[in-house]
């Protein structure tokens, strides 16, 4: 196990620089296609100039709809072939032109496209076969323990800005995070987490919509009404939100992480307002130290949850080619 945690550098947040010598936006990004199962996916392969092997890395995107087109991950994939490492971006399951829906589907469903997207750039002539990984941005975080554990050929994981509690927690950490951002009372606050743990119990046992729907109407009428932590709870039954939290609300990355062999990298902004941060890096610390995980922990107190900066991937890319490769 190594652990770096680095403290006080100047907030970043999605400021996305240029980097230095080559231009990433001047080189080919030609775009692929391969499947998983019956799901036909797509995506641009970026490669560095030269003639190669270089290290590969596929993007692993967060929550809900993310193509290509995502400012953030593709900030992170003009960084990377910057710096010499080739990129697959795909677009997300259900977004862009990929196919399928990621609203039906399992974050590990989510995984085998990850470790589909893997198999795909190892072939390219120009990628080193055996030194290529996956970065998980957010939810994607969630996901890339999941590919590690089962794909056979994911050289090294790194995590931006990636929770490591259960789905459930980390949905109520998110609620709480944003009532305390809008300047909501201990009262209001626990009202906010009290209607999530209903809104569970009823993605559980949909008899228990009744006492949800309830709580929800009483607090929209009272003094929380109009703020967005009451506001984004669904107020029907049949709101497709549900059928997603049945899908994933009980995952716990961590059945996945005690699995992963390879080496890992956590990125995360000391300001994060979707992450509890420090219970993350705090249960890493716990549940993998013990168990030998090769891993670094990079923390930059400064930055929020869209954390991108030149050093940390200055940083990123000296770890993936000296721990990367087998």
């Amino acid at each position: 196990m190594r652990t770096m945690i680095c403290h006080g550098f100047v907030l970043c947040v999605c400021v996305f620089g240029q980097d230095q010598g080559t231009d990433p936006h001047a080189l080919a990004r030609p775009e692929v296609q391969f499947n998983n199962g019956g799901i036909q996916l797509a995506g641009s392969i970026l490669l560095p100039p030269g003639e190669g092997p270089f290290p590969g890395i596929v993007i692993v995107h967060g929550s809900g709809t993310s193509p290509r087109a995502n400012v953030w991950t593709s900030a992170y994939a003009d960084g990377l072939v910057g710096r010499g490492i080739a990129v697959l971006h795909p677009d997300k399951r259900g977004s862009g032109k990929s196919g399928g829906n990621w609203r039906t589907a399992s974050l590990v469903d989510l995984a085998d496209d990850a470790i589909s997207a893997v198999e795909l750039l190892r072939k390219h002539p120009k990628v080193e076969s055996s030194n290529v990984g996956i970065i998980g941005f957010s939810q994607g975080g969630h996901i890339v323990p999941a590919a590690a554990a089962r794909g056979e050929h994911i050289a090294f994981v790194a995590v931006v800005s990636g929770s490591v509690v259960p789905m459930f927690e980390q949905v109520g950490d998110e609620i709480t995070l944003m009532a305390e951002r809008e300047g909501l009372s201990s009262d209001g606050i626990a009202t906010v987490r009290r209607i999530h743990e209903l809104s569970v119990k009823y993605v559980q046992s949909p008899s228990e919509w009744d006492e949800y729907s309830e709580a929800l109407r009483q607090a929209k009428q009272g003094p929380l009404k109009g703020k967005q932590a009451i506001e984004g709870f669904p107020s029907e039954p049949d709101s497709p939100a549900w059928e997603f939290a049945r899908t994933v609300g009980d995952y716990d990355p961590m059945v996945y992480w005690r699995q992963v062999k390879v080496p890992v990298a956590f990125c995360y902004g000391g300001n994060d307002r979707n992450v509890r941060v420090s219970k993350s890096v705090a249960r890493i610390q716990e549940v993998l130290s013990p168990l030998g995980l090769n891993y670094v922990v990079m923390l930059f107190s400064k930055n929020g949850h869209a954390l991108y900066r030149d050093d940390q991937l200055d940083f990123l890319v000296t770890w993936i080619r000296a721990e990367g490769a087998p």
